[in-house]
């Protein structure tokens, strides 16, 4: 059984992270209260590794959604699963496929830029 190890954000420091992106998230920019944000570390604490740390440095405010589809990866990980969603949808998804077909949804392959990589 994993246990989780972490330690409670004290609220001072969840503050100075939220002002991070002006109460925005980091990744995709939707306009986020204080008391939905989710602290995402940017590179990632693994049981495994060392790599990332419990610095503000390593935190960024994220949405739930990004935050969740995020998890574990790397900066550069979750950017090419951003890009490859037009792909996935258009393999997995019959209605993404026929809103593509009828004109309604036009799939735009782009460089993903993150929210806080423009904004700060």
């Amino acid at each position: 059984m994993m246990v989780n190890k972490r330690k409670a954000i004290p609220k001072s420091i969840r503050m100075t992270i939220y002002q991070k992106c002006d109460g925005h998230c980091a990744y995709c920019g939707c306009s986020l209260e204080y008391k939905d944000m989710q602290i995402d570390h940017v590179i990632p604490l693994n049981g495994w590794s060392e790599q990332g740390t419990d610095t503000v440095d390593n935190m960024l405010p994220a949405c739930r959604s990004c935050n969740h589809y995020k998890s574990r990866s790397t900066l550069e990980g979750f950017r090419k699963m951003v890009e490859a969603m037009p792909d996935t949808l258009m393999r997995d998804s019959t209605t993404y496929k026929n809103a593509v077909r009828f004109g309604l949804v036009i799939p735009n392959k782009k460089p993903v830029v993150f929210y806080f990589e423009e904004n700060n």
